[in-house]
Protein backbone atom coordinates (compact mmCIF):
# COMPACT_ATOMS: atom_id res chain seq x y z
CA UNK A 1 0.00 0.00 0.00
CA UNK A 2 1.30 3.43 -0.87
CA UNK A 3 2.22 5.31 2.30
CA UNK A 4 1.34 8.96 2.75
CA UNK A 5 3.93 11.26 4.25
CA UNK A 6 4.78 14.87 4.91
CA UNK A 7 8.09 15.81 3.35
CA UNK A 8 9.87 18.73 4.89
CA UNK A 9 12.57 18.97 2.29
CA UNK A 10 10.96 22.21 1.10
CA UNK A 11 10.45 25.68 2.54
CA UNK A 12 9.06 25.47 6.08
CA UNK A 13 9.04 27.50 9.29
CA UNK A 14 12.19 26.75 11.24
CA UNK A 15 13.20 28.05 14.64
CA UNK A 16 16.92 28.69 14.60
CA UNK A 17 19.33 29.74 17.33
CA UNK A 18 20.75 33.22 16.95
CA UNK A 19 22.57 35.68 19.16
CA UNK A 20 20.64 37.32 21.96
CA UNK A 21 20.53 41.06 22.50
CA UNK A 22 20.95 42.73 25.93
CA UNK A 23 20.23 46.43 26.23
CA UNK A 24 20.18 48.93 29.08
CA UNK A 25 16.74 50.49 29.60
CA UNK A 26 15.39 52.95 32.19
CA UNK A 27 16.76 52.58 35.72
CA UNK A 28 14.52 51.39 38.51
CA UNK A 29 12.90 54.71 39.53
CA UNK A 30 13.64 54.63 43.24
CA UNK A 31 16.42 53.79 45.70
CA UNK A 32 18.95 51.10 44.84
CA UNK A 33 18.08 47.80 46.51
CA UNK A 34 18.36 44.03 46.56
CA UNK A 35 16.01 41.17 47.51
CA UNK A 36 12.90 42.94 46.23
CA UNK A 37 9.90 41.14 44.76
CA UNK A 38 8.05 41.29 41.45
CA UNK A 39 5.05 39.87 39.64
CA UNK A 40 3.68 40.26 36.10
CA UNK A 41 0.15 40.95 34.87
CA UNK A 42 -0.25 41.05 31.11
CA UNK A 43 2.61 43.07 29.68
CA UNK A 44 3.25 44.98 32.91
CA UNK A 45 5.70 44.06 35.68
CA UNK A 46 5.22 45.25 39.26
CA UNK A 47 8.39 45.58 41.35
CA UNK A 48 8.93 46.67 44.93
CA UNK A 49 10.11 46.08 48.51
CA UNK A 50 13.73 45.04 49.16
CA UNK A 51 16.64 46.38 51.21
CA UNK A 52 18.29 49.76 50.55
CA UNK A 53 22.01 50.61 50.90
CA UNK A 54 21.15 51.95 54.37
CA UNK A 55 19.84 48.52 55.48
CA UNK A 56 16.29 49.78 55.45
CA UNK A 57 13.44 47.57 54.20
CA UNK A 58 11.03 49.10 51.64
CA UNK A 59 7.32 48.97 50.96
CA UNK A 60 7.18 51.01 47.72
CA UNK A 61 6.11 49.60 44.32
CA UNK A 62 6.54 50.60 40.66
CA UNK A 63 5.29 49.17 37.41
CA UNK A 64 7.21 48.75 34.17
CA UNK A 65 5.26 48.82 30.91
CA UNK A 66 7.17 46.25 28.87
CA UNK A 67 5.84 47.65 25.59
CA UNK A 68 7.47 51.05 26.20
CA UNK A 69 10.00 50.19 28.96
CA UNK A 70 8.76 53.06 31.12
CA UNK A 71 8.33 53.04 34.90
CA UNK A 72 5.39 54.49 36.87
CA UNK A 73 4.83 54.60 40.64
CA UNK A 74 1.88 52.60 42.00
CA UNK A 75 0.42 52.14 45.47
CA UNK A 76 2.89 51.05 48.13
CA UNK A 77 2.22 48.34 50.68
CA UNK A 78 0.77 49.88 53.87
CA UNK A 79 3.20 51.57 56.25
CA UNK A 80 4.69 48.97 58.57
CA UNK A 81 4.59 46.27 55.87
CA UNK A 82 8.16 46.87 54.64
CA UNK A 83 10.09 43.69 53.84
CA UNK A 84 12.73 41.85 51.83
CA UNK A 85 13.04 38.21 50.70
CA UNK A 86 9.29 38.02 49.93
CA UNK A 87 7.53 36.01 47.20
CA UNK A 88 5.61 37.62 44.34
CA UNK A 89 3.02 35.97 42.08
CA UNK A 90 -0.11 36.89 40.13
CA UNK A 91 -3.42 35.77 38.65
CA UNK A 92 -5.08 37.75 35.85
CA UNK A 93 -5.51 41.32 37.25
CA UNK A 94 -4.48 40.45 40.81
CA UNK A 95 -0.95 40.48 42.17
CA UNK A 96 0.24 38.97 45.45
CA UNK A 97 3.09 39.42 47.90
CA UNK A 98 3.75 36.74 50.52
CA UNK A 99 5.99 36.65 53.56
CA UNK A 100 9.57 37.87 53.78
CA UNK A 101 11.38 39.47 56.70
CA UNK A 102 11.54 42.95 58.22
CA UNK A 103 14.55 43.22 60.51
CA UNK A 104 14.18 40.20 62.78
CA UNK A 105 10.44 39.73 62.16
CA UNK A 106 9.61 36.83 59.82
CA UNK A 107 6.31 37.33 58.03
CA UNK A 108 3.57 34.91 57.00
CA UNK A 109 1.07 37.43 55.62
CA UNK A 110 -0.43 37.73 52.12
CA UNK A 111 -1.22 41.03 50.40
CA UNK A 112 -3.30 41.26 47.24
CA UNK A 113 -2.82 44.08 44.74
CA UNK A 114 -5.88 44.92 42.62
CA UNK A 115 -4.80 46.49 39.35
CA UNK A 116 -8.11 48.20 38.56
CA UNK A 117 -8.19 50.26 41.78
CA UNK A 118 -4.44 50.43 42.47
CA UNK A 119 -4.74 49.24 46.08
CA UNK A 120 -3.64 46.49 48.45
CA UNK A 121 -5.84 44.20 50.57
CA UNK A 122 -4.64 41.80 53.25
CA UNK A 123 -5.68 38.19 52.66
CA UNK A 124 -5.44 34.99 54.73
CA UNK A 125 -2.02 34.44 56.27
CA UNK A 126 -0.11 31.18 55.96
CA UNK A 127 -1.14 28.89 58.87
CA UNK A 128 2.51 28.33 59.73
CA UNK A 129 5.65 30.16 60.81
CA UNK A 130 6.71 33.31 59.02
CA UNK A 131 9.48 32.77 56.48
CA UNK A 132 11.82 34.56 54.13
CA UNK A 133 13.70 33.50 51.02
CA UNK A 134 11.11 30.95 49.89
CA UNK A 135 10.74 30.10 46.19
CA UNK A 136 7.37 30.03 44.45
CA UNK A 137 5.70 28.90 41.24
CA UNK A 138 2.07 29.00 40.07
CA UNK A 139 0.02 26.26 38.38
CA UNK A 140 -3.66 26.87 37.55
CA UNK A 141 -4.14 29.69 40.08
CA UNK A 142 -2.45 27.69 42.84
CA UNK A 143 0.87 29.11 44.03
CA UNK A 144 3.32 26.75 45.70
CA UNK A 145 5.52 28.31 48.40
CA UNK A 146 8.66 26.19 48.67
CA UNK A 147 11.23 26.18 51.46
CA UNK A 148 12.64 29.38 52.94
CA UNK A 149 14.04 30.31 56.34
CA UNK A 150 12.25 30.91 59.65
CA UNK A 151 13.30 32.59 62.90
CA UNK A 152 14.33 29.15 64.17
CA UNK A 153 15.72 27.38 61.06
CA UNK A 154 18.38 28.39 58.52
CA UNK A 155 16.43 26.46 55.86
CA UNK A 156 13.18 24.49 55.80
CA UNK A 157 11.66 21.81 53.55
CA UNK A 158 7.99 22.79 53.79
CA UNK A 159 5.74 23.20 50.73
CA UNK A 160 2.43 25.06 50.95
CA UNK A 161 -0.20 25.63 48.25
CA UNK A 162 -2.09 28.94 48.22
CA UNK A 163 -5.33 29.13 46.22
CA UNK A 164 -5.44 32.69 44.90
CA UNK A 165 -9.11 32.45 43.92
CA UNK A 166 -10.49 30.99 47.17
CA UNK A 167 -7.87 32.53 49.50
CA UNK A 168 -7.09 29.18 51.18
CA UNK A 169 -3.95 27.29 52.15
CA UNK A 170 -3.09 23.59 51.96
CA UNK A 171 0.01 21.83 53.27
CA UNK A 172 1.75 19.62 50.69
CA UNK A 173 4.42 16.94 51.05
CA UNK A 174 7.74 18.23 52.34
CA UNK A 175 10.68 18.39 49.92
CA UNK A 176 12.08 14.83 49.74
CA UNK A 177 15.59 16.06 48.94
CA UNK A 178 16.11 18.34 51.94
CA UNK A 179 15.66 21.98 52.84
CA UNK A 180 16.10 24.95 50.50
CA UNK A 181 16.62 28.67 51.13
CA UNK A 182 16.80 31.21 48.27
CA UNK A 183 16.24 28.63 45.56
CA UNK A 184 14.89 29.67 42.14
CA UNK A 185 11.60 28.40 40.73
CA UNK A 186 9.32 28.63 37.69
CA UNK A 187 6.43 26.88 35.89
CA UNK A 188 6.36 25.12 32.53
CA UNK A 189 3.62 22.91 31.03
CA UNK A 190 1.72 22.72 34.33
CA UNK A 191 4.77 21.47 36.22
CA UNK A 192 6.87 23.31 38.77
CA UNK A 193 10.67 23.58 38.60
CA UNK A 194 13.16 24.30 41.39
CA UNK A 195 16.94 24.74 41.29
CA UNK A 196 19.77 26.01 43.51
CA UNK A 197 19.42 27.33 47.07
CA UNK A 198 21.17 26.38 50.32
CA UNK A 199 20.17 23.37 52.40
CA UNK A 200 20.05 23.01 56.19
CA UNK A 201 23.82 22.40 56.29
CA UNK A 202 24.56 25.58 54.26
CA UNK A 203 25.46 23.49 51.21
CA UNK A 204 24.95 25.30 47.90
CA UNK A 205 22.80 23.00 45.74
CA UNK A 206 22.74 22.70 41.95
CA UNK A 207 20.13 20.03 41.17
CA UNK A 208 17.06 20.81 39.04
CA UNK A 209 13.81 19.22 40.23
CA UNK A 210 10.38 18.94 38.59
CA UNK A 211 7.18 19.02 40.65
CA UNK A 212 4.04 17.14 39.55
CA UNK A 213 1.02 18.71 41.30
CA UNK A 214 -1.25 15.76 40.47
CA UNK A 215 1.05 13.37 42.36
CA UNK A 216 2.46 15.93 44.83
CA UNK A 217 5.87 14.51 43.96
CA UNK A 218 9.35 15.67 42.88
CA UNK A 219 11.74 14.21 40.28
CA UNK A 220 15.34 15.24 39.68
CA UNK A 221 15.87 16.14 36.02
CA UNK A 222 19.40 17.45 35.82
CA UNK A 223 22.41 18.88 37.61
CA UNK A 224 23.66 22.33 36.69
CA UNK A 225 27.20 22.09 35.22
CA UNK A 226 28.67 24.84 37.41
CA UNK A 227 28.77 25.49 41.13
CA UNK A 228 25.67 25.58 43.28
CA UNK A 229 24.15 29.04 43.81
CA UNK A 230 21.68 31.17 45.70
CA UNK A 231 19.98 34.45 44.71
CA UNK A 232 19.41 33.31 41.10
CA UNK A 233 16.31 33.75 38.95
CA UNK A 234 14.57 31.00 36.96
CA UNK A 235 12.06 32.09 34.31
CA UNK A 236 10.01 30.47 31.54
CA UNK A 237 10.33 31.78 27.98
CA UNK A 238 8.14 29.86 25.53
CA UNK A 239 9.02 26.20 26.01
CA UNK A 240 12.34 26.89 27.75
CA UNK A 241 13.56 27.45 31.30
CA UNK A 242 16.03 30.33 31.53
CA UNK A 243 18.41 30.86 34.47
CA UNK A 244 20.02 34.22 35.29
CA UNK A 245 22.83 35.37 37.65
CA UNK A 246 23.31 34.41 41.34
CA UNK A 247 25.96 33.88 44.02
CA UNK A 248 28.08 30.73 44.49
CA UNK A 249 29.68 29.12 47.56
CA UNK A 250 32.94 31.04 47.01
CA UNK A 251 31.18 34.40 47.11
CA UNK A 252 31.34 34.98 43.35
CA UNK A 253 28.45 36.90 41.79
CA UNK A 254 27.44 35.97 38.22
CA UNK A 255 25.99 37.81 35.23
CA UNK A 256 25.46 34.74 33.04
CA UNK A 257 22.30 33.30 31.50
CA UNK A 258 21.55 29.64 30.74
CA UNK A 259 18.81 27.69 28.96
CA UNK A 260 17.74 24.23 30.12
CA UNK A 261 17.31 21.83 27.18
CA UNK A 262 14.57 19.41 28.25
CA UNK A 263 15.14 16.59 25.73
CA UNK A 264 18.84 16.26 26.61
CA UNK A 265 18.52 17.39 30.27
CA UNK A 266 21.50 19.59 29.48
CA UNK A 267 22.32 23.27 29.84
CA UNK A 268 23.16 25.76 27.09
CA UNK A 269 24.97 28.97 28.03
CA UNK A 270 23.48 32.12 26.50
CA UNK A 271 24.71 35.73 26.38
CA UNK A 272 25.63 37.27 29.73
CA UNK A 273 24.46 40.63 31.03
CA UNK A 274 27.09 43.07 29.63
CA UNK A 275 27.91 44.53 33.03
CA UNK A 276 29.03 43.35 36.47
CA UNK A 277 28.03 40.14 38.22
CA UNK A 278 25.01 40.46 40.48
CA UNK A 279 22.51 38.64 42.65
CA UNK A 280 19.23 39.28 44.42
CA UNK A 281 17.73 41.45 41.68
CA UNK A 282 14.15 41.41 40.42
CA UNK A 283 13.80 39.33 37.27
CA UNK A 284 10.67 39.06 35.09
CA UNK A 285 9.66 38.49 31.50
CA UNK A 286 6.98 38.64 28.84
CA UNK A 287 6.68 36.30 25.84
CA UNK A 288 9.88 37.39 24.10
CA UNK A 289 12.06 39.41 26.51
CA UNK A 290 13.56 38.96 29.94
CA UNK A 291 14.38 41.81 32.34
CA UNK A 292 16.72 42.08 35.31
CA UNK A 293 16.59 45.14 37.56
CA UNK A 294 18.26 46.20 40.86
CA UNK A 295 20.30 43.67 42.88
CA UNK A 296 23.73 43.82 44.49
CA UNK A 297 27.13 43.38 42.82
CA UNK A 298 30.42 41.69 43.71
CA UNK A 299 31.51 44.63 45.87
CA UNK A 300 28.18 44.61 47.79
CA UNK A 301 27.05 47.77 46.02
CA UNK A 302 23.30 47.89 45.50
CA UNK A 303 22.09 48.67 41.98
CA UNK A 304 19.15 50.29 40.20
CA UNK A 305 20.01 49.66 36.55
CA UNK A 306 17.59 47.65 34.41
CA UNK A 307 18.73 45.27 31.68
CA UNK A 308 16.52 43.79 28.98
CA UNK A 309 17.33 40.85 26.73
CA UNK A 310 15.23 40.48 23.60
CA UNK A 311 14.83 36.88 22.43
CA UNK A 312 16.83 35.50 25.40
CA UNK A 313 16.88 31.87 24.26
CA UNK A 314 18.20 32.95 20.87
CA UNK A 315 15.38 31.09 19.08
CA UNK A 316 13.54 32.90 16.30
CA UNK A 317 11.28 31.77 13.47
CA UNK A 318 12.16 32.18 9.81
CA UNK A 319 11.63 30.44 6.47
CA UNK A 320 14.24 27.96 5.37
CA UNK A 321 14.69 24.36 4.29
CA UNK A 322 15.38 21.13 6.13
CA UNK A 323 15.56 17.51 4.97
CA UNK A 324 13.13 15.61 7.18
CA UNK A 325 10.02 13.43 6.66
CA UNK A 326 7.11 12.65 8.99
CA UNK A 327 4.87 9.79 7.81
CA UNK A 328 2.18 8.60 7.63
CA UNK A 329 0.44 11.90 8.28
CA UNK A 330 -2.45 11.67 9.11
CA UNK A 331 -1.88 8.51 11.16
CA UNK A 332 -4.06 6.15 13.18
CA UNK A 333 -1.50 4.78 15.63
CA UNK A 334 2.09 5.87 15.05
CA UNK A 335 4.33 7.85 12.73
CA UNK A 336 7.97 7.82 11.69
CA UNK A 337 10.30 10.80 11.94
CA UNK A 338 12.95 10.30 9.25
CA UNK A 339 16.13 12.40 8.97
CA UNK A 340 17.41 12.46 5.40
CA UNK A 341 20.84 13.65 6.52
CA UNK A 342 21.14 11.75 9.79
CA UNK A 343 24.52 12.22 11.49
CA UNK A 344 25.45 9.67 14.20
CA UNK A 345 26.50 11.10 17.59
CA UNK A 346 25.04 14.53 16.80
CA UNK A 347 22.57 15.35 19.54
CA UNK A 348 19.03 15.50 18.19
CA UNK A 349 15.73 15.19 20.01
CA UNK A 350 11.99 15.43 19.55
CA UNK A 351 9.05 16.36 21.78
CA UNK A 352 5.33 15.77 21.24
CA UNK A 353 2.69 18.23 22.49
CA UNK A 354 -1.10 18.30 22.19
CA UNK A 355 -3.07 21.06 20.43
CA UNK A 356 -3.02 23.15 23.64
CA UNK A 357 0.77 23.02 23.84
CA UNK A 358 0.91 20.55 26.75
CA UNK A 359 4.06 18.42 26.59
CA UNK A 360 3.17 14.72 26.34
CA UNK A 361 6.56 13.04 25.93
CA UNK A 362 10.05 13.63 24.58
CA UNK A 363 13.12 11.58 23.66
CA UNK A 364 16.48 11.65 21.90
CA UNK A 365 16.83 10.84 18.20
CA UNK A 366 19.56 8.20 17.80
CA UNK A 367 18.78 6.73 14.38
CA UNK A 368 17.70 7.76 10.89
CA UNK A 369 14.09 6.63 11.42
CA UNK A 370 12.45 7.23 14.81
CA UNK A 371 8.97 5.82 15.59
CA UNK A 372 6.50 8.12 17.38
CA UNK A 373 3.77 6.12 19.10
CA UNK A 374 0.40 7.85 19.58
CA UNK A 375 -1.62 4.68 20.24
CA UNK A 376 -2.42 5.73 23.81
CA UNK A 377 -3.72 9.16 22.84
CA UNK A 378 -7.04 10.40 21.49
CA UNK A 379 -7.72 11.54 17.94
CA UNK A 380 -6.78 15.10 17.12
CA UNK A 381 -3.96 17.49 16.24
CA UNK A 382 -0.48 17.11 17.75
CA UNK A 383 2.80 18.96 17.35
CA UNK A 384 6.16 17.26 16.93
CA UNK A 385 9.08 19.55 17.77
CA UNK A 386 12.40 18.38 16.38
CA UNK A 387 15.75 19.84 17.48
CA UNK A 388 19.20 19.23 16.09
CA UNK A 389 22.27 21.40 16.38
CA UNK A 390 21.12 25.01 16.02
CA UNK A 391 17.78 24.21 14.39
CA UNK A 392 14.36 23.67 15.97
CA UNK A 393 11.38 22.66 13.81
CA UNK A 394 7.71 22.25 14.78
CA UNK A 395 5.59 19.88 12.64
CA UNK A 396 1.84 19.27 12.76
CA UNK A 397 0.74 15.62 13.08
CA UNK A 398 -2.92 14.56 12.79
CA UNK A 399 -4.22 11.39 14.44
CA UNK A 400 -7.45 10.04 12.92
Amino acid sequence: MLKSFLSLCFIFLIRSLTAQSWQLVSDFPSTERDDGVCFVMGNTAYCGTGLTPWWSACNDFYRLDMSTDTWTAVAALPTGMERQYACGFSSYTLGFVFGGVNGSTFLNDVWQYTQSINSWTQKTSLPGAGRSGAACFTINNITYIVGGRTAFNSAINEVWAYDMVNDTWQSKNNLPFGCRWRAAASTLNNKGYLIFGKDEDDKFCRELYEYDPAQDSWTQLSTFPGKGRTYSALKTIGSDLVLVAGLDSLGKSYKDMWRFDSPSSGWVELDSIPSVGRRGGMCFNNSNSIYYTTGIDQTDTRLKETWKCVNPTGIITYSGSVKIDLYPNPTTESAVLELKDFVPNQHSSYAVSDHLGKLLFQASVTQKRTPINLSGFSKGLYFVQFRTGNVCLSIKLLKE
